[in-house]
């Protein structure tokens, strides 16, 4: 297959759907020759901040001279950017020649009655088979959904795994339940007796249940100590913070990555013992600082300001309303939002409808977006000034053109809009 063919031929697997559970994944990954057993692996599960974690770590390992793969999911730019190898997306030929050599495997199994792979399945196969080719030191896995049946859950060996938990709130409840204990264990599902397990600084009631688990296991825990955080400044361009007597700057907006650095500094630490490598402070420091990870309170306009959030369910929609009242006190924002129709789009507007002024909604490609028209609806309920624009480049230029000087515009809803909302203001600088 050639690229585009191999586009074509995921397309036609997404009708399949989402189906948990592991059977055909490792059927598909046996008839590969295992390729995910190949090198030590750093697995994440969360709710929140998965994807900054593994920026920070990735950052990090690739400046200490290692050579780093990474899979990740959703992406904001390009199909190609979820197979990252030292920081680079995969080639267009090099993303075809592994989808090939996996669906291959995969039709293999149609032909003999078996089920037919997931696009994520086929997806996650072809990383595995990427990260081999690469000959990587260490690869970094993010999961899908959930934890214990997902697809990249498939790490027997606890003794090649850091496992890490992200922020763990509500999210994608109808599949991993509707409990904060039923959504922590399904996350807890990655983790083998005889690995290495860090955590983000939980709520209570996930701690308690994390702890739960540990004790009932072997399994190396490394709690992340937020008491032993002093923030020294933060702002919407980043923050300069002391962590257990060492001083870090990072260049993210938001006090939650401030969170995740602390975490990606114990997930680093643990590496660098895990590898035999030297992992210095100042190459974690210097890791740190060089960090970016577009959509995650990004700033992608100065004059006038305009703030880039993916934010696309309760937690990161209250943690959004953290950083806009620090950083923006008492005042009114023009917003720019899209949202899926399956997310619980209604604690969103009742979390974020007292910071804005006016609200432009828009509508991304996904098919499971809202209609901009509803939510608008829903807005003027809350007594938001809201405009059905649909597309996000017009409500840009609508945006900018009516901005004063002192004018914040806050661009969020979905991640799904955010990649097509950075390009464009990229093109506008």
């Amino acid at each position: 297959m050639n690229y585009k063919e191999a586009r074509e031929y995921i397309t036609e697997k997404e009708k399949l759907g989402s189906v948990m559970g592991l059977d055909t994944i490792r059927e598909l990954l046996d008839r590969l020759g295992n390729p995910e057993t190949q090198a030590p692996v750093i697995h994440i599960a969360g709710t929140n901040g998965k994807g900054s974690i593994l920026a920070f770590v990735e950052e990090t390992l690739v400046e200490a001279g290692m050579n780093v793969g990474r899979y990740i999911s959703p992406t904001i730019y390009s199909y190609r950017e979820r197979w990252r190898h030292n920081k680079t997306w995969v080639s267009s030929s090099e993303a075809s020649e592994a989808i090939s050599a996996v669906a291959e495997k995969a039709e293999e199994m149609v032909a003999e009655g078996l089920s037919s792979p997931t696009a994520f399945e086929i997806e996650t196969a072809a990383a595995f088979w990427l990260f081999r080719k690469w000959n990587c030191d260490i690869i970094l896995v993010e999961c899908g959904m959930g934890g214990r049946l997902d697809a990249t859950n498939v790490f027997d060996d606890g003794t090649k795994t850091i496992n890490v938990l992200a922020s763990i709130s509500y999210d994608h409840m109808a599949v991993l339940g509707d409990t904060l204990e039923k959504i922590t264990n399904e996350k807890l599902g990655i983790v083998r007796d005889g690995s290495v397990l860090i955590s983000y600084p939980q709520c209570e009631e996930v701690s308690e249940i994390v702890e739960n688990y540990v004790n009932q296991h072997q399994v190396t825990f490394i709690r992340t100590q937020k008491d032993e955080l002093d923030i020294k400044v933060e702002n919407v361009r980043g923050a300069a913070f002391t962590y257990k007597g060492k001083d870090y700057r990072i260049s993210v907006g938001g006090e939650y990555q401030i969170l995740n650095a602390i975490t990606a500094i114990e997930v680093l630490k643990a590496a660098g013992e895990f590898l035999k490598a030297d992992i210095s402070d100042e190459v974690i420091s210097n890791g740190l600082m060089n960090t970016a990870w577009d959509g995650r309170f990004t700033v992608a306009h100065i004059d006038p300001l305009v703030v880039i959030d993916g934010a696309h369910n309760e937690d990161a929609w209250l943690r959004l309303r953290e950083s806009v009242d620090k950083y923006f006190p008492n005042e009114k924002l023009v917003y720019i939002m899209g949202v899926f129709a399956d997310k619980e789009y209604d604690k969103m507007i009742d979390i974020l409808a007292p910071t804005m002024d006016v609200c432009y909604t828009v509508r991304s490609k996904n098919p499971r977006a809202l209609s901009p028209e509803e939510l608008s609806s829903k807005l003027r309920k809350k007594g938001v000034e809201a405009r059905s624009v649909g597309d996000v480049k017009l409500a840009i230029d609508w945006a900018l053109d009516k901005a004063k000087p002192e004018t914040k515009i806050i661009i969020c809803g979905t991640l799904s809009i955010t990649g097509t909302a950075l390009k464009y203001l990229g093109r506008l600088k």
